[in-house]
């Protein structure tokens, strides 16, 4: 089967996942601007899922505003992975390479911030390569299009003019979102248990994208 055009995820698929310390620095500097406790595991994993009902949970108790809280959060996250990226903490993985023999248009969806993923996309030099990219603002609005709401991936389809497309992410909201899109899915495991879900394809490299588009 072919496709006219490749959707990626970002974190797991095409970069190495966010350092827990990284994360848990960055929710305790947001938490620390609001003047608030230090923040449980559950709670630092609150803001990484962007789990809205949960950060509305926190913003209450707090007695703190949500689109400030939100705006806070966004910014300190970004700075801890603009920071491990530029000191080389994290990198792309080797198989990005492939990418560049790929005759299809690709596009870049995210559930990471948009600065985040634009980051990626320039310190990289990936440019040249995705027609069309996409992040999820950390706000209580664009937190619920977070995947697997569909939202940024019919942007994206919208963008590269075809829904003869497929899209490659690392966990079971990926082949979800893909599926409500109404396009294929690839689920890549690299190395990992993989997750109970049911996607089109399934590989462990992007090296086996070729065979499949």
């Amino acid at each position: 089967m072919t496709y006219e055009a490749v959707l990626l995820d970002n974190d797991g698929v095409l970069t190495e996942l966010p350092g827990r310390e990284a994360l848990r620095r960055a929710a305790e500097r947001t938490f620390s601007a609001f003047d608030l406790r230090r923040p449980t595991r559950e709670e630092v994993h609150a803001l990484v899922a962007g789990n809205v009902e949960r950060i509305r949970q926190l913003c209450r108790e707090g007695r703190v505003d949500p689109g400030a809280f939100c705006l806070e959060a966004a910014s300190q996250a970004v700075r801890e992975q603009k920071r491990e990226f530029r000191e080389g903490v994290r990198t792309l993985y080797d198989d990005v390479s492939v990418l560049w023999s790929l005759d299809r248009s690709l596009g870049l969806v995210s559930n990471n911030q948009h600065e985040a993923v634009t980051f990626v996309v320039e310190h990289f030099g990936l440019e040249e390569r995705f027609d069309a990219v996409y992040g999820c603002p950390f706000t209580p609005e664009g937190l619920r299009r977070m995947k697997p709401d569909p939202y940024y991936l019919d942007r994206a389809i919208a963008d590269l003019g075809t829904r003869d497309a497929v899209y490659v992410g690392d966990s079971a909201v990926d082949v979800e979102a893909a599926d409500r899109a109404g396009i294929d899915s690839v689920l890549i495991a690299r190395g990992a248990d993989a997750p109970e879900c049911t996607p089109t394809h399934r590989i462990e490299s992007l090296g086996e994208l070729p065979a499949l588009v």
